[in-house]
């Protein structure tokens, strides 16, 4: 990926989190939310090539960025999103095989 594209998708993931953390919570009962910035990097993460790692490192600063914004220990939304980043690389390049000029993904 790009530069550009990072920051691109790094703007988007700022937004995500921001209007999840600002706007959301009067709206949402039960303090249940759901989480905009993981749905936007699992997107990211099935969209890229597994032999790529730029979504497993905007996982990570996601995750961080998170962290910054929540209560718990500073480090676990930055190790769980780049955990399940690490996870869907694994099983996208050991059971789905990308034929891109077909528009087809197959199991392998």
């Amino acid at each position: 990926m790009s530069s550009k594209k990072i920051i691109i998708f790094g703007l988007i993931i700022y937004g995500l989190i921001l209007f999840q953390s600002s706007f959301l919570v009067p709206f949402v009962s039960l303090r249940r939310l759901p989480s905009l910035a993981i749905i936007f990097v699992l997107f990211l993460n099935i969209r890229e090539k597994p032999s790529e790692g730029t979504a497993s490192i905007l996982s990570f600063f996601t995750g961080l960025l998170l962290d910054a914004f929540s209560s718990g220990p500073f480090g676990l939304f930055a190790l769980i999103f780049l955990t399940i980043s690490v996870i869907i690389k694994f099983f996208l390049g050991k059971y789905i095989r990308w034929e891109m000029n077909k528009g087809l993904i197959l199991l392998k």
